[in-house]
């Protein structure tokens, strides 16, 4: 119905929420995460929330990592530690609503020898 009570037709479909951040890697120092991505497309983009899966399973909790979004398109996270993480970052736009998630990159990856020849400083 538009503002007269008239109804119309069909319309296209539309997300009103922000696309998937794209080609996100991660950088292993130490314990720390690093992590950087591509902006996105968007012109009301406030920031990014960073995500993090604590293990390799489904059944792990995720730990939202930023609390208020971050401007950069980049991120370093001291608490990572040791063990295998992954990571997903969203985008959030001026309304404050999160958009769709990232693919996931790897912090400490298992099997990390098998990956070896395929890997780089910067992975995903």
């Amino acid at each position: 119905m538009n503002a007269l009570g008239v109804r119309s037709g069909p319309s296209p479909f539309a997300l009103t929420i922000p696309s998937a951040p794209q080609h996100l890697f991660s950088k292993e120092e130490g314990p720390t995460a690093r992590l950087k991505w591509a902006a996105n497309p968007e012109k009301s983009i406030k920031g990014y929330r960073v995500y993090r899966l604590d293990g390799q399973y489904i059944k792990t909790p995720m730990v939202r990592v930023t609390p208020d979004p971050v401007a950069a398109t980049e991120f370093a996270d001291p608490s990572a530690g040791p063990r295998e993480r992954r990571f997903y970052v969203v985008a959030v736009d001026a309304l404050g609503q999160e958009g769709i998630p990232s693919t996931p990159v790897w912090h400490q990856r298992g099997y990390a020898k098998i990956y070896a020849p395929f890997m780089g400083e910067w992975h995903q």
